[in-house]
């Protein structure tokens, strides 16, 4: 079938961006004039990002190190272990917020999941921290305490609670809440911080914090075991692996889509609705994921990151 010829480039003419917009006729795609302009709630657009792989392993993994403390205490004994397992119980579960982290220093992937069980209700006491206080606070008498002669429980409670100490230098991060919960007597007898309820100052890292009693309060301890995965050795294979599982193929592409995806890569194609067929057809087809991900696409063997909106 022939087209008629347009006046502009195929990629001009399928482009709607300022109230240009596409139909199909006979199968052919055309342009409206420019009085047919959408508003933005009435634009549907796509747009495609090349993705590297060391981008995609930026965005669907988090290294070891960034996570909270915790949550890298638990996965790392995970990895120690032969079976990939481990089994922690406290108050401050471990909780990756991440389906797969990558070691170093050369690159290794692995998928976690957890599973809580056998939660116990117990007395939890709570503290705010204020961070950096000035050392006028410590005059008539009142010491600190060194974080390093607590008990190695409420040093753990503290780390969990700040998730990560570099925190205590942050220009932006001046407080954060601790709770103190443990279910063996001989833990909470031994605690600076149950049930003692006064303000008390610690030095830590260099710094000085203010822990000011809040509340008594019932809470949950649980059990969290965390397993691991190696999925992939090396960025190329973590690409793979993703591109395998979470990716969208773009195959079997009419003339039209293939116009489409080629404006859309590193720019961006829009239409008003009602879309033409080739466009909603290729919607459909993006939106067959799950929308908590990120949208990564395939192309010619080439990878992007998708955006639709």
């Amino acid at each position: 079938m022939n087209c008629p010829p347009n006046d502009t480039t195929r990629r001009r003419a399928l482009q709607v961006i300022g109230g240009i917009g596409i139909t199909t006729a006979a199968g052919c795609l055309t342009r409206f004039s420019r009085s047919d302009s959408c508003s933005n709630s009435n634009e549907g657009t796509v747009s495609l990002d090349t993705a590297t792989a060391t981008g995609i392993s930026n965005e669907f993994s988090t290294p070891l190190d960034g996570l909270s403390h915790a949550t890298q205490v638990a996965v790392t004994d995970a990895l120690d272990a032969d079976t990939g397992e481990s089994t922690s119980r406290a108050y401050y579960d471990p909780d990756p917020r991440t389906d797969f982290v990558v070691t170093g220093p050369e690159a290794r992937y692995y998928r976690i999941e957890t599973t809580d069980h056998d939660g116990t209700q117990t007395t939890g006491y709570e503290y705010s921290a204020e961070i950096d206080v000035d050392e006028s606070a410590l005059s008539d008498g009142v010491t600190a305490r060194s974080f390093t002669e607590l008990p190695a429980h409420d040093r753990e409670s503290l780390r969990s609670a700040i998730g990560n100490p570099g925190l205590l230098h942050a220009p932006h991060y001046t407080s954060f809440s601790v709770t103190f919960a443990y279910e063996q007597a001989e833990m909470r007898d031994q605690s600076v911080f149950v049930p003692d309820g006064t303000t008390q100052y610690l030095e830590w890292d260099e710094t000085l914090l203010r822990l000011t009693f809040e509340e008594q309060r019932t809470v949950v301890i649980t059990s969290t075991t965390v397993s691991t995965e190696r999925v992939a050795t090396s960025p190329d294979g973590f690409k793979a692996y993703i591109g395998d599982n979470r990716g969208v193929v773009l195959d079997s592409l009419t003339t039209q889509q293939r116009d489409i995806v080629d404006q859309a890569i590193d720019g961006t194609y829009a239409e008003c609705r009602p879309y033409s067929e080739p466009f909603s057809d290729l919607r459909e087809r993006l939106s067959a994921r799950d929308d908590s991900v990120v949208l990564l696409v395939q192309y010619d063997d080439d990878w992007y990151f998708g955006h639709l909106s």
